[in-house]
C-alpha cells in the first residue's frame, strides 16, 4: 500500500468513527449526497513529499497535506446539529495522531467552523479544515 492510501485509509477510518451514527462521505465516492445529517471528508495534498535518504523505505519521509471535514444538516432548525457536529469535528482534529500507529498524522492550526447558511438548498453547513502532516 502506498504511502497515500495509508495515510487516507487512517484518517478516513478515524473520521468515520468520530462521526457515530452520521454517514460520512469521502472523496470520489457519491454523486448524490446521502439524506442529512452527512459530513463530508476531503484531503489534500499541496505539498506532497519529502524525499527520504533510505531507498529500502516507501520513498516518502512525510507528507502534506489539508483536512477538510463539511457537516452538513437540516437548514432552519438552529444552530445546535451544525455547532454539535463542528465541535466532534474539532475534537478528532485534535485527537487525529496516535504515537502507537505506524501512521501518524498530526494537525495543525484548525479554520473554523465556518458556517453556510446562505442559499436556496435543505441544508446548511459548517466547515472546519486543517493542515497536517504525516509520517509512514
Amino acid at each position: 500500500m502506498s504511502s497515500f492510501a495509508n495515510v487516507r485509509a487512517y484518517i478516513e477510518s478515524r473520521v468515520a468513527a468520530g462521526f457515530p451514527g452520521i454517514t460520512v462521505v469521502f472523496d470520489n465516492t457519491l454523486e448524490t449526497p446521502p439524506p442529512v445529517p452527512y459530513v463530508i471528508c476531503l484531503i489534500s495534498y499541496p505539498s506532497t513529499t519529502e524525499p527520504v535518504l533510505c531507498p529500502n523505505e516507501s520513498m516518502v519521509e512525510s507528507l502534506r497535506g489539508n483536512l477538510q471535514l463539511s457537516c452538513y444538516a437540516d437548514r432552519g432548525q438552529g444552530m445546535k446539529p451544525l455547532e454539535e457536529m463542528g465541535a466532534q469535528a474539532m475534537t478528532l482534529m485534535n485527537n487525529l495522531y496516535d504515537w502507537t500507529n505506524p501512521v501518524q498524522v498530526r494537525c495543525g492550526q484548525i479554520s473554523g467552523p465556518t458556517p453556510v447558511l446562505a442559499g436556496t438548498e435543505p441544508y446548511a453547513l459548517v466547515t472546519l479544515s486543517c493542515p497536517f502532516t504525516a509520517r509512514v
